[in-house]
């Protein structure tokens, strides 16, 4: 093995023990970052996480239950050709059914990993079916976000998908079932502007960028220089856009509490109409 060989061996062999946290620059042991759910021990900083990494945490053990589907993008500009990348990268978003604290739910989750988490025909597709399942199944919807926003790549196929994923956003409002938006780092663009700030209750992790556009892209159209907590989710908490900055360890439980409270609101609403078709029926027939 050659020097230079033996050098990257090491290094890849050291990120794999070590990971540098972008908050603080301190360096933690791999293994003791993902036992404390990719948050750092020394600053507080959330690292982004990969759906199934999330899922495996977040929902109770063995629950979660992705759909299978055969979907992926097309390239309809030519730019991935152009450019050598894969024309037809893996799809940002898994969708399907678990429960949390025993509350059962319909899930998106968004992977910024897959490229940067954006919206295209086939990402818009799949969280319009996991609005589909929330719908055909009567259980709420969950929405875990982390996007760059629509994909440039598909042109107006992608700016598109905001429509559409809208209209299954009403659908689930008109048929009275809750969508909960959980919004990582980053939520941007086309996702911000849509289906994310649709949800009934809009929760955020701390320090996560919730924006339309960034905060250097913003400085150089505004000619000004803004603070740092500039479209951050504590900032957007104070300013009322966000109902809640949940902390990663209480993410479980303060959804699975939101799902058993809307499970019993549903039950109090369903024993309500009850009452009341038996109520007609009974002045009907007196």
């Amino acid at each position: 093995m050659s020097a230079d060989a033996e050098i990257l061996r090491r290094r890849e062999t050291a990120s794999n023990i070590w990971k540098k946290c972008t908050g603080c620059g301190v360096r933690v042991e791999a293994e003791a970052l993902a036992a404390n759910l990719g948050v750092c021990p020394s600053c507080g900083h959330h690292r982004r996480l990969a759906p199934l990494e999330r899922a495996s945490w977040l929902f109770d053990p063995g629950t979660f239950r992705p759909r299978r589907h055969r979907l992926r993008s097309t390239d309809p500009l030519g730019f991935r050709v152009r450019s050598g990348e894969d024309p037809a990268p893996e799809e940002p978003v898994i969708y399907g059914t678990g429960s949390i604290d025993g509350g059962r739910c319909a899930a998106a989750l968004m992977d910024f990993f897959q490229a940067g988490g954006t919206l295209g025909a086939v990402a818009g597709e799949l969280i319009c079916r996991a609005g589909e399942l929330s719908l055909s199944e009567g259980i709420p919807l969950l929405l875990v976000t982390a996007s760059g926003g629509a994909r440039v790549q598909e042109g107006a196929v992608a700016l598109l998908q905001m429509a559409k994923t809208m209209v299954t956003m009403n659908e689930l409002h008109e048929a009275g079932i809750p969508v909960i938006a959980l919004l990582c780092d980053p939520t941007s663009g086309g996702v911000a502007a849509s289906f994310a700030y649709a949800a009934d209750f809009i929760l955020a992790e701390p320090g996560a960028l919730v924006c339309f556009s960034g905060p250097r892209v913003a400085e150089q159209a505004a000619g000004i220089r803004f603070p740092e907590e500039f479209a951050r989710a504590e900032r957007l908490l104070e300013r009322g856009l966000v109902d809640m900055v949940v902390p990663r360890h209480e993410q479980r439980r303060v959804i699975g509490d939101l799902l058993a409270f809307l499970e019993g609101s549903e039950r109090r609403f369903m024993r309500r109409e009850d009452s009341r078709v038996r109520e007609s029926a009974e002045w009907e027939q007196g």
